[in-house]
């Protein structure tokens, strides 16, 4: 089975996996020696994470994806347990006035983001039992948006609205594309937007964040900083930047230049054409997950691969749509360049069960995607 999977996502993948440890050793040297003395600390822990990711890939790559579905209940357990865990003094951690991490010494673990996966699978699970009641709110669509809104509303408490807000929307593709009534899931959106919107004007750091987006220069020194940083990033890079390790904004002006930022660093560094590259293989493996899921015939693994391609899509939206200004400042990982251990091994596994749907696909995406090719080619010499 392994012989069969798709190879070129792989490759893609495993590509973005080493150029993000060479740009969190990158974007992080300063900030590493300022913080730590060391400034190889960050790059080597992104490197740790990475072997682990990268085991826990292949690992997934050859399981048998449907024995998930055994699993799912001990899953959505353990998920809340570890989500509740992290308001225990002494056990929760805190940074930048954000309660997400439980700590285990020599990191930090965040369970909320292991949560989003584990959310995709259990939908997946519980959509394909309940297919033939989804068109009823109550006995269908009901008791999973439970379990959904639960873990939505603590991981807000732990000042993690973009990561619950990620979540949540992850949650009503996967309804819709399971075949949830359009109607339910257009009134579950109306009822929430109320709440989402009380929940920004109510916290005075959320409310900034929306008037710094809106206008940063209207304080550039307060709220608008931030965005104002990464905007001189890129309006320094030029097409071929400014060599690697050579960014100016990663020296103290962005706060965060191996996590949020990171994608502004490599701009500044090795320029728009790099830039515009990462953003082509992202767009590259979003396609593949889409045509894999898209083939599956399994509807369990049809909705993990939807469910996949969603969230990853999200991520890399969010993470440069803010980045570059697009997108209020939300706190979104970019997959696998960011700096962080929870978020690498959570994607790392998630595009393992990828990989494992690609096995029985293989042909149909190879076609699909000699199609798209041959239509591309054609529309160009045109």
């Amino acid at each position: 089975m392994f012989s069969k999977i798709d190879r070129p996502l792989l490759y893609a993948v495993f590509f973005l996996m080493i150029v993000g440890v060479l740009f969190v050793f990158s974007a992080s040297s300063y900030f590493s020696l300022r913080y730590t003395g060391n400034i190889y600390t960050y790059a080597m822990k992104q490197l740790l994470f990475m072997l682990i990711g990268f085991m826990g890939m292949v690992f997934m790559a050859h399981y048998d994806y449907t024995r998930l579905r055994f699993w799912i209940k001990p899953m959505v357990l353990v998920t809340f347990v570890l989500l509740l865990l992290v308001f225990v003094p002494g056990l929760g951690s805190v940074r930048g006035g954000a309660r997400r991490w439980i700590s285990l010494g020599l990191f930090d673990f965040n369970p909320a983001e292991f949560a989003k996966l584990v959310v995709i699978i259990y939908l997946a699970h519980i959509l394909t039992k309940k297919q033939q009641k989804l068109q009823n709110f109550t006995f269908g669509l009901l008791p999973p948006l439970l379990i959904v809104t639960a873990m939505f509303f603590i991981i807000l408490m732990q000042s993690g609205f973009s990561i619950a807000t990620l979540l949540l929307a992850v949650g009503l593709i996967m309804f819709f594309v399971g075949g949830a009534s359009i109607k339910h899931l257009l009134s579950v959106g109306l009822l929430s937007l109320p709440v989402l919107v009380t929940f920004v004007i109510q916290v005075t750091y959320r409310k900034a964040r929306i008037l710094s987006f809106l206008n940063p220069w209207d304080d550039p020194y307060g709220r608008g900083y931030h965005l104002i940083q990464s905007y001189r990033a890129f309006a320094g890079a030029g097409w071929f930047g400014k060599g690697l390790g050579n960014s100016v904004q990663k020296l103290g002006a962005l706060p965060t230049p191996h996590t949020d930022f990171i994608y502004a660093v490599i701009t500044e560094e090795l320029g728009l054409l790099l830039a515009l590259l990462l953003l082509g293989i992202y767009i590259f493996i979003f396609l593949r997950a889409f045509l894999i899921a898209r083939h599956v015939r399994d509807p369990f693994g049809q909705l993990l691969g939807y469910g996949i391609a969603s969230l990853f899509a999200l991520h890399v939206i969010l993470n440069i749509g803010v980045t570059t200004g697009v997108l209020p400042p939300t706190g979104v990982s970019l997959p696998f360049l960011s700096y962080g251990g929870s978020s690498f091994v959570m994607f790392s596994l998630a595009m393992g069960i990828l990989l494992n749907l690609s096995a029985s696909t293989h042909e149909e995406v190879k076609e699909t995607w000699r199609e798209i090719h041959e239509d591309f080619q054609t529309t160009m010499e045109e």
